[in-house]
């Protein structure tokens, strides 16, 4: 609503844009549930607030003489100016001289007016008449922190598989193709279908028969599990068939649909058999986030009988689904209720990385909270780290022995001679992990390794060694497994490998679980190496980096859980509403205002005459650009200077090119900023593809 359509505002009035007014209260710690999302219209005039709210069609509200979520948007309003200050939030904390003029109703126009001790509130109906006035609400201040510590137990998630509607429509009419080996009985399954498809042995061969003419495929199949296989040579070969697949401007309008069998868990009773396949989907989905729309990943339980729902997948839209007795579930990230009890460890606990940030940080947590007396580190260079004796003296300090062992946990022999000279552990916790950035279309066997090599090696040796069914087994994962970070394909890979460890530990009658972290706000540990850019993407991802305390709080809590994986973060509500992962959907906030529609660039210069469609361009380029690089400001942006020159990467240009495609509805190369440097460059050859696909 404009101002000249709401009556009564004052002259000089400023509209409080409320797309994201939600997810900024949550950034301060307040989380409202939709039916108390009720601000349609927010306008400030220096410390008064000016609002209009209504009520869900769903919402009932006969029996109030005022609905509470109507009264509530009232106190949100109050809040409005406490926004644009430091960290602290005002909470209401006493109401004084309240009066209800008039029931029943499910509107009102709010006003707030500061005063001695306190905000005067008046709620009025769309025709003036008074509806409830509050003499004074008394507020009290307190941070977002002391509001997330109020809350950690709501930043624990879990994975649940929820049911798919199965529809083929469209998927009938596409041209189907079979890459490779079939290890699993797909090409049966398909052909059960009565669906003709082609198949080619290799990538070489589909070339070969590309070049002869042959219509180019919409969907090529591929089997991707394979027991025998390692993980590393699991996960090397889909880096090689994700970047040859890629790497083919042919294939630009064609999807990539792995399928494994025993890759995911998508029931809790389910085992992993295939936990080489999991590997597989961490890396695809990092490349799903880079590359929407050319992959898509499908785990099936029967597969010699999946074909009617392998073609029902593809046709779903969905980028990953699991195929359990011909029904299809997606995966979704959602809040797990807090477990029940506390649960202590005791007795003698291996930490591997037990030097690293994370182990230095969480051996003090052991001694100090679960009182335990006997900690063994292991970390490659064991006494000689940075800070080993000082750490050993403090735990001293604390009544606890600490022996600090130099021991490559990636090694088995050296792992096997380590742990030979420990008495049997009661926990071993598994935080050890390296970090290694890069663009999937540039990764390499090295960068994969390199990151594959102390995570996954490491705990696939503590698995072989620890077979104890009592002793606590807990591997620190990371929630990149989950969601698929851009720019951390190798990582997710490692991740996911350690979720699905930890599930197959447990069906086995072994104790297991993963803890899937956000980003930690450390410094000295992975995250410490992250650059703004690398910050600035996290925090657009819907994660916000976890305090110590928050982390060591959410650790207690997840240890009484009974999921074999739990990610626990903290999450940004800012960062959830634009493009985001699917599997994060359900944690985004419902979209509030008149903003809910994208802006393109192509309604954008429809409304302008010709000759300033060429500024508009660049500003939109400049706008997006300054998005991605995390700038307070387009006008940061200079229209000139090359993009590496003001901070892009290689990940950023994944993500402007996502951006800008999305906003023209053209398909863009990967190459488009190494094309096109600067942004009045890029604006201009925007400009020239969208006339010529008018024209």
């Amino acid at each position: 609503m404009s101002k000249a359509e709401r009556p009564g505002l004052p002259d000089g009035v400023r509209e409080v844009d409320i797309e994201h007014l939600y997810s900024r209260f949550a950034d301060r710690g307040l989380q409202y549930g939709p039916a108390f999302r009720g601000l349609r219209s927010v306008w400030s005039h220096g410390e008064e607030v000016y609002a209009d709210s209504a009520l869900d069609s769903t919402a009932g509200g006969d029996d109030y003489l005022l609905h509470p979520a109507l009264l509530d948007t009232a106190l949100q309003a109050a809040l409005v100016p406490d926004l644009e200050r430091d960290d602290r939030t005002f909470l209401p904390f006493a109401l004084r001289g309240i009066r209800v003029h008039r029931t029943g109703v499910r509107a009102v126009r709010i006003h707030t007016v500061p005063g001695d001790g306190g905000v005067s509130l008046a709620l009025t109906g769309d025709d003036g008449e008074p509806v409830a006035t509050v003499g004074t609400l008394v507020r009290r201040a307190v941070t977002a922190d002391q509001l997330d510590a109020a809350a950690q137990r709501t930043q624990l998630l879990r994975v649940a598989w929820k049911s798919v509607v199965q529809q083929s429509d469209h998927a009938d009419q596409l041209h189907w193709g079979f890459l490779g080996t079939d290890r699993i009985g797909l090409t049966g399954a398909l052909k059960a279908t009565r669906r003709s498809f082609d198949s080619y042995p290799s990538l070489s061969e589909l070339d070969s028969v590309l070049r002869e003419g042959t219509s180019v495929p919409d969907v090529v199949v591929v089997s991707c599990t394979d027991e025998d296989s390692p993980v590393r040579s699991a996960a090397q070969r889909a880096l090689m068939l994700v970047q040859e697949w890629l790497a083919d401007d042919r294939l630009a309008k064609s999807r990539l649909v792995l399928v494994s069998s025993g890759a995911v868990a998508a029931r809790a009773e389910e085992d992993l058999s295939d936990v080489s396949g999991a590997a597989v989907w961490g890396l695809l989905r990092s490349a799903q986030s880079e590359h929407p729309g050319r992959f898509v990943l499908v785990d099936v339980d029967d597969p010699g009988n999946s074909g009617r729902a392998l073609v029902a997948a593809v046709a779903s839209d969905e980028p990953q689904l699991a195929v359990r007795q011909g029904s299809l579930l997606r995966p979704r990230l959602v809040r797990c209720p807090p477990p029940q009890g506390r649960k202590s460890l005791t007795g003698t606990v291996v930490i591997t990385g037990g030097t690293g940030a994370l182990g230095r940080l969480f051996a003090r947590h052991l001694v100090t909270r679960h009182d335990v007396k006997h900690l063994v580190l292991l970390s490659r260079r064991g006494p000689d780290a940075p800070g080993a004796a000082e750490l050993v003296a403090e735990l001293d300090e604390l009544g606890a022995r600490a022996d600090v062992i130099a021991c490559d946990a990636a090694d088995r022999p050296s792992l096997e001679r380590a742990l030979a000279g420990i008495p049997a552990p009661s926990a071993v916790i598994h935080t050890a992990g390296v970090l290694a950035d890069a663009a999937v279309g540039t990764l390499t066997p090295r960068g994969l390794d390199k990151v594959l090599r102390p995570k996954v090696d490491a705990a696939l040796h503590l698995h072989e060694l620890i077979r104890d069914p009592d002793c606590v087994f807990v591997m620190f994962s990371s929630v990149a497994g989950l969601a698929g970070n851009a720019g951390q394909a190798n990582y997710a890979a490692a991740n996911a490998v350690l979720d699905a460890l930890a599930h197959h530990r447990r069906t086995h009658g072994l104790q297991g679980m993963s803890l899937a972290w956000g980003l930690w706000e450390s410094e000295g540990g992975m995250g410490s190496d992250l650059s703004a850019a690398d910050r600035n993407r996290m925090k657009r991802s819907g994660f916000a980096p976890l305090g110590y305390d928050q982390g060591l709080a959410l650790f207690d809590v997840a240890l009484s859980g009974d999921d074999a994986v739990l990610s626990p973060v903290r999450l940004n509500e800012a960062g959830l509403t634009g493009d985001i992962p699917a599997v994060l959907e359900e944690l985004a906030p419902a979209r509030t205002g008149k903003h809910g529609v994208t802006d393109t660039l192509v309604s954008r210069l429809a409304d302008l005459p010709d000759d300033e469609r060429d500024a508009a361009a660049v500003e939109f380029v400049r706008a997006v650009a300054a998005t991605v690089l995390g700038y307070d400001s387009a006008d940061d942006i200079d229209p000139d200077r090359e993009f590496g020159e003001i901070g892009l990467d290689s990940i950023g240009n994944l993500e402007l090119s996502r951006h800008l495609a999305a906003a023209t509805g053209l398909r863009l190369p990967a190459t488009l900023v190494f094309d096109h440097p600067t942004p009045a460059g890029l604006a201009s050859h925007l400009r020239q593809l969208l006339q010529e696909s008018n024209s």
